[in-house]
């Protein structure tokens, strides 16, 4: 699937508070493992309601099949990522951003340690696994032709009545392709540069606390910011807290609007 084939974009409206600071934001949105754009659309909606350009990608091996997803890899994901990064710098914003759930939230970190972006919009984002599954992943790669897949790893939402689209079975070899994502992302968290809003939910099911921690110790200090929710489970972008991060994401941008882009092509 060619890039823009992989694309949704939504169009900035005219008077969004983002476009009347008369700064355009390119947003690039990346969703969780194993679900697809619905579980960040509604967000790249507010985004764009504000006022900013948003490019909803879906991440190669999504939206598709598991058997798709199992013949995915890293480095696949990866690349169509910052590609698509590389896509939007290039088409004339004054400011661009990437933002991201989960598994989007570690590309978007991978994307911002790529290229000097202007700013980074993290939903919980996946760069360790919790401790109970490490052996498993572990041994993932010596298990996957006898489990070729196991239980959905989505849907984990506080909110009564919400469900998050999303694959009914995980590749146990896209979970070993994970592993390899994590350890890319964690070595190269010190590269970035722009500043990075966390967005943490306090009781998360499937990302473990360390994730936090990790982005604490190895980034520059002065580019972390962290925004607790205690209203919601991982996937706070469909979840109680969501309209939090829908504002607080405006507001950001709203705050870095103005003065020279720091983005390069």
């Amino acid at each position: 699937m060619s890039i823009m084939q992989s694309i949704e974009i939504l169009k900035p409206h005219p008077q969004g508070v983002l476009a009347k600071s008369q700064t355009q934001w390119g947003v690039v949105l990346l969703h969780g493992f194993t679900a697809g754009p619905g579980s960040v659309l509604p967000w790249g909606q507010a985004l764009a309601t504000a006022g900013a350009t948003v490019y909803i990608l879906t991440l190669p091996g999504h939206g598709t099949t598991v058997s798709d997803l199992a013949q995915t890899s890293a480095g696949q994901w990866r690349r169509h990522v910052q590609q698509t990064v590389d896509y939007v710098l290039a088409q004339g914003h004054d400011r661009v951003a990437v933002a991201g759930l989960s598994l989007g939230g570690a590309l978007a970190l991978d994307a911002a340690a790529h290229r000097a972006v202007d700013a980074t919009l993290l939903v919980n984002p996946a760069l360790s696994f919790k401790p109970v599954d490490q052996l498993g992943v572990a041994l993932s790669p010596f298990f996957q032709r006898i489990i070729p897949t196991v239980g959905p790893l989505a849907g984990d939402i506080k909110k009564a009545g919400v469900v998050e689209e999303a694959y009914d079975r995980t590749p146990v070899s896209a979970v070993a392709e994970l592993a390899k994502l994590f350890r890319t992302v964690r070595r190269r968290l010190a590269d970035i540069s722009s500043p990075v809003t966390l967005y943490w939910s306090t009781q998360d099911h499937i990302v473990p606390p360390t994730t936090a921690k990790l982005l604490r110790r190895r980034m520059e200090p002065n580019l972390l910011r962290i925004v607790h929710m205690d209203n919601s489970y991982h996937v706070a972008t469909l979840d109680n807290d969501a309209p939090l991060i829908y504002q607080d994401s405006v507001n950001t941008l709203l705050s870095l609007s103005g003065g020279d882009h720091g983005g390069t092509a």
